[in-house]
C-alpha cells in the first residue's frame, strides 16, 4: 500500500466517524434540530457526511483499493437481506395479533 492510498483509507475514517456523530445527534436532538441557530439541520449535516463518504468510496475505488463491482454486489445484498427481514417482521406482528 502507498502513501496515497494510506491517506485515503485515513480520511475514509475519519468520514466514517462523522457520519456515526451526526446520527449520534440524531438520535439525541432529532432529525431538523440545528444548533447554533441558522446551521444546517442534523439532517442536512448527515446528507453532507454521507456525500464524503460516497466521495471517499470512490476514491478507494479510482486507487484500486476496492472494487466498484463488489461494492455493487454487497450493496444488493443488504438490501436484499434487509427487505426479507423486514418482511418477515411483517408477517410475525400479523401473527402475534
Amino acid at each position: 500500500m502507498n502513501d496515497k492510498q494510506k491517506e485515503a483509507l485515513v480520511i475514509l475514517q475519519e468520514e466514517c466517524a462523522e457520519v456515526i456523530q451526526v446520527a449520534s445527534k440524531i438520535f439525541r436532538f432529532g432529525l431538523d434540530e440545528c444548533w447554533p441557530e441558522k446551521t444546517p439541520t442534523n439532517r442536512e449535516k448527515l446528507e453532507i457526511e454521507l456525500g464524503d463518504l460516497i466521495a471517499m468510496i470512490k476514491i478507494l475505488e479510482e486507487q484500486g483499493i476496492i472494487s466498484g463491482q463488489k461494492l455493487i454486489d454487497a450493496h444488493e445484498r443488504k438490501i436484499e437481506k434487509l427487505t426479507r427481514a423486514e418482511m418477515e417482521n411483517a408477517v410475525n406482528k400479523s401473527i402475534i395479533q
